[in-house]
């Protein structure tokens, strides 16, 4: 297949023009949603400024289908094309192809915990129609529910305590297939019910493979997807310490390894007549992924397009004819796109997503740099370079999860800092996805060690390299990015002038008895037990015992409604620095979960992290017309001290 330059919308006009990248712009810019293709194949529904947009598959306009309140998410077709079902505002609904306004089918009450999985979601219409599956978590567990067309039947599909994800129906209807995660979520099931669509009712589970021990996050087993004879389900396992594709046979039998190699795939999606799988991969580059068709028979991989620039591809399927495969691709320098790659034949982009102030040459394309870390691990990171690069401030901004991956794809935030003259890293430390299990699991029982040395082993090559100013370096990360800064400031309390912690963790103990459950399980599980159990991993990772050590200038900032890391951490680190007398600036947002959604509070979250870098690493960068002292006062929301 030939390759492909990306070209940006409009870049033809602007190919000669410079543009400087504002806050407003880099908040504004939206890729492509969800999109999912009409059963006759002629319409693309896809989701956009929070509403459901249709667009004809040979490309052309967006028409908008939608205008109700809130998000929208997992489009599912009926499958005669007239109704799509999707959810919003914690239920779901249906609405016509053809307009008109939309239904609720489900209004259950929201269950406890974190909101954004106590609801209603990912709704998938039954290929025999009538009913439609969903996940739920209503019983604070996360369950499989039915519910008619009509919303006047609904029901569970399985038992109250289970946690199940995955869901999937067979092509004839008549089963589903999920994954159940064990307690304490060390392992899963792939299981399978029988399912009568008379009753809307599910028989027992029939367990069709148990996946091994993974005490790195429970990724031991991803969703499986049915293959067109409803005989096998393609499955990412990590039998050989690598996300690679297994086929497993439905009414049981050991699984067939499909790929096998130190990559790691995902979302193996089987073409119309069962041949092939389309599979996400990062074959080639760990910090890129394509889109790879694999012969279930055996034979060589394939890419199923390639670009002449570093990017990200993701959300393939098939058309009805299987001729060709539809996937999203984003890069460093462009928004997520639809775009269209036929098994014969060129590379063809549907949509065109890129802001015009995008274009030109305001963004930088990064580079991946490897370095070692203190006990020699080898480590990669993204570097963003200004255009007028030389020796000065640094930013190293740390991704979440742990198993979060900093990737080719469009960093809005790294790409403004770089053209205000910083150079930003963003390390992918041990604990990261995308190297395998064993790099994975590496920091089960060492949260605050090994991850820690890492990032300051990144702070060093930078410095190394004559890339930066070792008096101007900052740090910076939300979530356990937020946690690694605490960690930094405390465990390496000369390194960094300048730190931002968002919405991080202080202190395990107290995250484990206030977060949701989920993640409470999941970290006991991470720090090998709970704080009775294991008392010195988590006291090496509480930065609270070392407030004394802390000698550089923090921003703390966090959600008022964060279900998942509660607002407390914070502000407990907050009183802590203050009754020390540590220099800090803390500011919360109310209405805000886990991150900042809402674009005033991110604008006014940028601004702040952009003057308090001024004040303490780049005297010389200016924040428009306001002074930094203004920009590090009381902020319009409630909660800061």
């Amino acid at each position: 297949m030939r390759a492909l330059t990306l070209l940006l919308a409009g870049c033809g006009i602007l190919a000669a023009q410079t543009h400087r990248l504002t806050l407003d712009d880099i908040v504004s810019v939206e890729g492509i949603g969800e999109t999912a293709l009409s059963p006759d194949g002629k319409l693309f529904a896809t989701a956009r400024g929070g509403q459901i947009v249709l667009m004809p598959s040979e490309g052309g306009w967006l028409t908008p289908l939608t205008s109700s309140a809130g998000g929208k998410s997992g489009l599912s077709w009926s499958p005669d094309g007239r109704m799509i079902a999707y959810a919003s505002q914690g239920g779901i609904w249906v609405v016509s192809a053809n307009g008109g306004a939309p239904r609720r089918l489900t209004n259950a009450a929201a269950g406890p915990g974190d909101p954004r999985q106590a609801s209603d979601r990912q709704p998938q219409w039954s290929p025999k129609g009538h009913w439609i599956l969903f996940e739920t978590g209503r019983r604070g567990h996360n369950n499989m529910m039915v519910v008619s067309e009509d919303g006047m039947s609904q029901d569970y599909l399985t038992a109250a305590n289970a946690d199940e994800e995955g869901a999937a129906w067979s092509p004839d209807g008549t089963r589903i297939s999920y994954t159940e995660r064990s307690p304490q979520m060390f392992s899963g099931k792939l299981n399978v019910v029988r399912f009568d669509s008379s009753k809307g009712t599910a028989s027992d589970a029939q367990t069709i493979y148990t996946a091994k021990t993974d005490r790195g996050g429970g990724w031991s087993i991803g969703k499986a997807h049915w293959s067109p004879d409803g005989k096998s389900l393609a499955v990412i396992l990590q039998e050989s310490g690598w996300n690679n594709v297994y086929l497993i046979p439905v009414d049981g039998g050991a699984p067939k390894a499909l790929t096998h190699g130190e990559w790691e795939d995902s979302n193996p999606t089987f073409s119309p007549d069962g041949k092939s799988l389309a599979v996400i991969s990062n074959r080639e580059t760990p910090e890129q992924s394509h889109i790879w068709l694999v012969p279930v028979d055996g034979g060589a991989a394939r890419m199923a397009a390639r670009f002449t620039t570093p990017g990200l591809d993701s959300a393939p399927f098939w058309s009805a004819d299987g001729a060709k495969i539809y996937f999203h691709h984003v890069s460093p320098q462009s928004s997520a796109d639809l775009v269209e790659a036929p098994l014969k034949g060129d590379v063809k982009f549907l949509t065109h997503t890129t802001p015009l102030n995008f274009s030109g040459d305001a963004l930088v394309m990064p580079e991946v740099v490897h370095y070692a870390s203190k006990d020699g691990t080898k480590i990669a990171a993204m570097l963003y370079k200004p255009r007028t690069a030389k020796k000065g401030p640094a930013v190293l901004w740390i991704h979440g999860g742990p198993e979060g991956q900093d990737t080719f794809r469009l960093d809005g935030w790294a790409q403004y800092l770089a053209q205000q003259g910083y150079v930003v890293l963003e390390p992918n430390y041990r604990g990261s996805t995308g190297y395998g299990e064993k790099f994975r699991n590496m920091n089960v029982e060492e949260s605050g060690n090994g991850e820690m040395d890492d990032v300051a082993a990144g702070a060093n090559y930078l410095v190394a390299q004559g890339l930066a100013d070792p008096k101007r370096l900052a740090i910076g990360g939300g979530s356990h990015g937020g946690t690694m800064v605490a960690y930094a400031v405390t465990k390496y309390p000369d390194l960094f002038a300048a730190a931002i912690e968002l919405y991080g963790v202080v202190d395990r103990a107290t995250f484990n008895e206030r977060t949701n459950r989920n993640s409470a399980v999941r970290w006991a599980m991470k720090m090998g037990g709970s704080p009775e159990e294991k008392p010195g991993v988590y006291r090496n990772a509480d930065a609270l015992l070392q407030i004394s050590k802390i000698k550089t200038p923090l921003l703390i900032m966090h959600g008022e409604n964060d279900p998942q890391v509660p607002p407390y951490e914070s502000a407990q680190f907050a009183r802590a620095l203050k009754a020390a007398g540590k220099t800090y600036y803390y500011y919360t947002y109310p209405n805000e979960l886990h991150g900042f959604s809402q674009r005033d509070h991110r604008l006014d979250a940028w601004r702040r992290q952009l003057a308090f870098l001024e004040k303490y690493i780049n005297p010389r960068f200016g924040v428009s017309s306001t002074s930094t002292e203004d920009l590090l006062g009381p902020p319009p929301a409630r909660g800061n001290q």
